[in-house]
């Protein structure tokens, strides 16, 4: 597997990445005048990490102002799938690998930093009895703004699961014309439900109907181990096993939270619920090979806005888990 960071800007956290010897990095492209993503920008970007000494496999993630009608089966979804079938080729001419794509129609929710972590650490967190009061505040919980995708009115299951699919009847046969690898991240917090929205990547079933809407070598998974653990009465391990035999585990986040919805907190890897050493053994078992991104990460005192520090102990810890399964054989 292939350990990466997000791209977190400049030159210097390039250099950072070189340091910890890691040599894969993780970053968005945003649409240009064409209103889909264009070669032209993908090639400079990707120019640009490998004069720094880094590789760029992965766009993390396709922008939603891209398809956002299609998620809301909105008037003119049509021509924006367009432009998401002409982002997946620009991808594909561009030479990534993969374009991680997201179905959370609210974005990602949490509700607070709370200072209770090991040490004092300031740890993300979610509290559904919390968001429930406040909605708002938990779609905009680091004060990003409005999500573009903010919908007008409730959306059942059933409708957010046919949106999906008309996306991916359109999207999938295009990534195996461009030998692109279409990878879903699930629904972060993984609530079945919030604002009237349903959210459908939240368990098992939601995943699998995902990868089985339009069966495909190039439609799988972003794995996030953190996410998928959060989900209730999941099992990480059986899941990398499972999709991950599939061949459907495109993409993986390396994160270990403590806690299943209604409640929980991402917390430092060895301390979560998942037991990490299993999950990477798990990755290598069923051939994954792809990039593997560190995740969220508690807040650590006198870290920059970056969390350099906390990130560089989670690629520490994750090159160890690596490099002592190799040694030991698995």
């Amino acid at each position: 597997m292939k350990i990466a960071l997000h791209d977190a800007g400049g030159k210097d956290y390039l250099q950072f990445m070189q340091q910890l010897g890691v040599e894969y990095v993780v970053s968005a492209v945003g649409p240009g005048a064409s209103g889909a993503l264009e070669v032209d920008d993908i090639l400079r970007k990707k120019e640009y990490f490998a004069e720094h000494g880094v590789i760029w496999d992965v766009i993390e993630n396709l922008d939603p102002r891209i398809y956002y009608k299609v998620m809301l089966a909105e008037e003119g979804r049509e021509e924006q799938m367009d432009r998401v079938c002409e982002s997946i080729r620009a991808v594909g001419e561009a030479g990534i690998g993969v374009l991680q794509y997201q179905w959370m129609l609210l974005g990602g929710l949490r509700t607070e930093y709370s200072p209770t972590g090991r040490g004092g650490a300031r740890v993300p967190r979610f509290d559904m009895a919390v968001a429930a009061r406040m909605p708002a505040a938990a779609m905009d919980w680091l004060g990003g703004g409005v999500y573009p995708t903010v919908p007008d009115r409730e959306l059942s299951a059933g409708q957010v699961r046919d949106n999906l699919r008309y996306f991916l009847a359109r999207a999938v046969p295009m990534a195996e014309e461009c030998g692109v690898k279409l990878a879903a991240h699930p629904d972060d917090a993984p609530v079945p439900v919030y604002m009237g929205v349903a959210r459908i990547l939240v368990d098992w079933d939601g995943l699998q109907e995902c990868v089985d809407a339009v069966p495909s070598p190039n439609s799988g998974l972003g794995f996030c181990m953190g996410t998928i653990g959060t989900m209730a009465n999941m099992d990480v391990v059986q899941a990398i096993r499972h999709f991950g035999g599939l061949g459907r585990i495109h993409f993986a986040h390396f994160r270990n939270p403590r806690g299943q919805v209604p409640y929980f907190d991402e917390v430092f890897p060895d301390e979560g619920d998942i037991d990490m050493v299993a999950a990477v053994k798990a990755l290598n078992e069923v051939g994954f090979d792809g990039v593997i991104r560190i995740d969220h990460c508690p807040g650590v005192i006198g870290d920059n806005p970056a969390a350099d520090r906390s990130f560089a102990f989670q690629v520490g810890y994750l090159q160890g888990l690596v490099q002592a399964l190799e040694r030991l054989g698995d």
